[in-house]
């Protein structure tokens, strides 16, 4: 999102999916860069968790409401949105002039629905994270910063990190599909 234009003067960023490991990352590292962050959750008991990463205001998504007109009122400045469905379609009608939005994740499903009128009227960007075909020379860039020392490093990363065995998958997929999981989960796999 910087690289196209968001700077922390544009205004608060959105993260959905706050409590996952991609939204409690995206808190942190956002937050240690000079962003007011706004983290959206699912689990009504987390609010504490995000504000301790950086969180200036923490939303409930069953206590929104998301209309459907074609433009809501504009709120954000940028957003990182791991959720996607209903949830990417409002960040869209709700982003400032000129909002950038990138999409990193389809748990609230595949399709959105929006109009153009986020595009032709307020310019925002719609940016996909491609982390699949992303260049090398991009890649290494990104972890040169994401490394100890580097300005993106997350500040809290061993708070929003659980290890877990290989054998322990099933019950952690459970929690995934359940919602009951907070932060990133590292898979430790015994060589063999």
């Amino acid at each position: 999102m910087e690289h196209n234009g968001l700077s922390p003067e544009a205004g608060p960023v959105i993260v959905t999916g706050a409590t996952g490991g991609v939204g409690s990352l995206a808190v942190d590292m956002l937050a240690s860069r000079g962003y007011e962050v706004v983290a959206l959750r699912g689990k009504a008991d987390e609010r504490g968790y995000l504000e301790d990463l950086g969180a200036s205001e923490v939303l409930l998504r069953q206590e929104l409401e998301m209309g459907g007109r074609p433009l809501e009122s504009a709120r954000w400045a940028g957003a990182v949105d791991t959720v996607g469905g209903e949830t990417l379609g409002w960040l869209t009608r709700t982003a400032k002039k000129d909002g950038r939005i990138a999409v990193c994740g389809n748990a609230g499903g595949v399709g959105f629905e929006t109009t153009v009128m986020p595009f032709i009227l307020r310019g925002i960007d719609l940016l996909g994270i491609d982390s699949d075909w992303c260049e090398v020379e991009t890649r290494h860039e990104l972890w040169r910063r994401l490394a100890e020392g580097g300005d993106l490093h997350p500040r809290h990363l061993d708070e929003v990190t659980r290890t877990i065995d290989f054998d322990d998958l099933p019950d952690a997929f459970e929690a995934f599909l359940a919602g009951g999981s907070k932060g990133r989960t590292v898979v430790r796999i015994e060589g063999g």
